[in-house]
């Protein structure tokens, strides 16, 4: 797929026209929020998740599926949210509204829905497990930075349709990560995602995260969970670039974090078997409403 890079003037016309981005969904926003507070007032979750008939009916498929092997068919809400976990059903809520929010007029094809909703949930999982190891913020907390840290290459996939898909197209013919592509377009899913972040005036770590988890040796406040998942990110991708893991970057981030080369083996070892749950909880999802 030949696609020619935007011009100067292009990229800014095309970013000026983001403006039109939708605004950030109450019930996705409140989700955010509860997920930063202290406090979490039971059957909150359940309130929001009832409001939407397909988020509900996703969450209540989930439950019943094979992946959970619960014996009784489970009929209610506040049951399917306890078979899955409130963890776990505010991740699968939060990124299923998500693609909500892009996805008016069939704006993102199956095939990337799929590919960023595993990536997503991927290092979500991952940001969990290093958390049990490593306690740097709270466990929902590193979980919502894993989910929605490449927010940008939703609003690329959206609004960008062919240079997101040559960017992906050239990525696997050389074998090399698409963030190594996309600035011959004239793009930066980090400066996209920040941009939507700013717009949905989302916690500043989190914009941080969105911005530098490429790019973590920037100055910013928030350099631990923008290192942290920067490390996470390489662990998910390290399955097509194994060599993501031992490349000089890398090694500084885990030097920088005082990881050592036996915790960064265990990680990797974690990973390995995270995918299998993703892919599994991913084919549960697809039985429910799109």
């Amino acid at each position: 797929m030949t696609v020619v890079p935007f011009e100067d003037e292009e990229i800014r016309y095309r970013l000026s026209k983001l403006r039109e981005l939708p605004p950030l969904p109450t019930s996705l926003k409140r989700l955010i929020e509860i997920i930063h507070s202290e406090v979490d007032i039971p059957g909150e979750l359940e309130s929001i998740i009832s409001y939407d008939p397909s988020l509900s009916a996703k969450i209540l498929a989930t439950a019943n599926s094979a992946f959970y092997g619960y014996r009784k068919q489970v009929k209610t809400l506040s049951n399917a949210i306890n078979v899955i976990g409130t963890a776990q059903a505010k991740s699968i809520s939060i990124y299923t509204l998500l693609l909500g929010v892009f996805s008016n007029g069939a704006m993102i094809r199956e095939a990337h829905r799929e590919m960023l909703w595993k990536h997503a949930f991927a290092c979500s999982r991952i940001a969990v497990e290093v958390n049990r190891r490593r306690s740097w913020i709270k466990a929902e907390e590193a979980a919502l930075l894993g989910l929605l840290h490449d927010i940008g290459w939703i609003v690329m996939a959206a609004h960008f349709k062919e240079q997101f898909t040559a960017i992906f197209e050239k990525a696997q013919k050389d074998n090399i990560p698409p963030w190594c592509v996309e600035i011959r377009y004239g793009l930066d899913h980090g400066k996209l995602g920040s941009y939507l972040a700013c717009r949905w005036a989302l916690p500043e770590e989190l914009r941080a995260v969105m911005e530098f988890h490429h790019a973590p040796q920037r100055g910013t406040s928030f350099s631990t969970e923008v290192s942290m998942v920067y490390l996470i990110n390489m662990l998910s991708h390290s399955r097509e670039y194994p060599e993501l893991l031992v490349e000089k970057s890398t090694v500084g981030q885990c030097r920088k974090l005082y990881i050592s080369d036996e915790e960064w083996g265990r990680y990797q070892e974690v990973t390995e078997g995270i995918w299998p749950e993703v892919e599994q909880l991913w084919n549960s999802l697809c039985k429910g409403p799109k």
